[in-house]
């Protein structure tokens, strides 16, 4: 006896499973979005945050700009993570030890992360070397 040849699946079943994926992706983007608003939130209150969301949650929650500010030379910038050669698990707290601002000559000094967005903020049209 011949074995029975697998049958395609269903239209029934092709939907289940896209609604199931398509479910799945939204609950991913809400809790991307619900970590970033979160360590927002700390950085904005002044707290700082000893845990930051990864690269791969800030650009699954639309919010790929990091906003970082110099105390060297007082300046805020925007740069596009999405443009960064790290990982995307690596957390977008350590891209600050990778990161000096172009216009502070010599040693510049470490550079505070602000922040992420889903735009470049209005300060941020530069971005620093990284």
């Amino acid at each position: 006896m011949l074995p029975m040849p697998e049958h395609d699946p269903t239209r029934t079943d092709r939907m289940a499973l896209y609604m199931r994926a398509r479910a799945a992706e939204k609950a991913a983007r809400e809790e991307a979005a619900r970590v970033v608003e979160q360590w927002n939130a700390s950085l904005a209150a002044g707290q700082g945050s000893m845990r930051s969301p990864t690269i791969r949650a800030a650009i699954l929650a639309g919010m790929p700009w990091l906003d970082i500010y110099c105390p060297g030379c007082r300046t805020s910038r925007a740069i596009d993570i999405r443009t960064v050669d790290r990982h995307p698990l690596s957390s977008v707290g350590s891209l600050v030890l990778g990161l000096r601002c172009s216009w502070c000559p010599g040693s510049a000094p470490m550079p505070v992360l602000t922040g992420l967005h889903a735009f470049p903020s209005a300060a941020g049209r530069n971005e620093l070397s990284g």
